[in-house]
């Protein structure tokens, strides 16, 4: 029996479309501004991204709709939680960064995550206290020591 070298797509054959890992880079992130929640359809003017994150960032409470799971797509949901995150400070945003870590990152924790935080290392102090919110000790020990050591960068 031969081994198949399946590191390359044949050519003729479909693959799968992955999604872009860059995407989630704060670069990628300025420049796409499709994650944004669409404030037309509630009457209200559309929403520039300085503009969403200063207004979660003074007022979680009444911004936190726009990052639950069940009204968005995992990956809007995340470019809005990071794009929130880069401007946040601490210690006055302490506790918008612990309802993005004790919500929205904690329910989105995984492989796929942490791969896509990569890009945002090494932490700043808000990524790091919000994801010190996230209930680790229900996920798999891979996956804590994984995050352990993004923390130790």
């Amino acid at each position: 029996m031969t081994k198949k070298n399946r590191s390359k797509p044949r050519p003729g054959k479909h693959t799968a479309d992955a999604p872009a890992v860059d995407a989630f880079t704060r670069s990628a992130l300025a420049s796409d501004l499709t994650w944004l929640p669409d404030m037309t359809a509630v009457g209200k003017p559309p929403l520039t991204a300085e503009a969403y994150a200063k207004a979660y960032l003074a007022d979680p409470g009444e911004w936190y709709w726009s990052t639950l799971l069940l009204h968005d797509p995992s990956e809007i949901v995340l470019k809005r939680v990071l794009a929130i995150i880069d401007q946040a400070q601490l210690p006055s945003h302490e506790k918008a960064l612990g309802q993005l870590g004790a919500g929205p990152l904690e329910d989105m924790m995984s492989e796929e995550l942490l791969d896509r935080l990569q890009h945002w290392l090494p932490f700043t102090p808000a990524m790091r206290h919000a994801l010190s919110q996230v209930r680790m000790s229900v996920e798999p020990p891979v996956l804590q020591q994984r995050l352990k050591a993004m923390f130790s960068r």
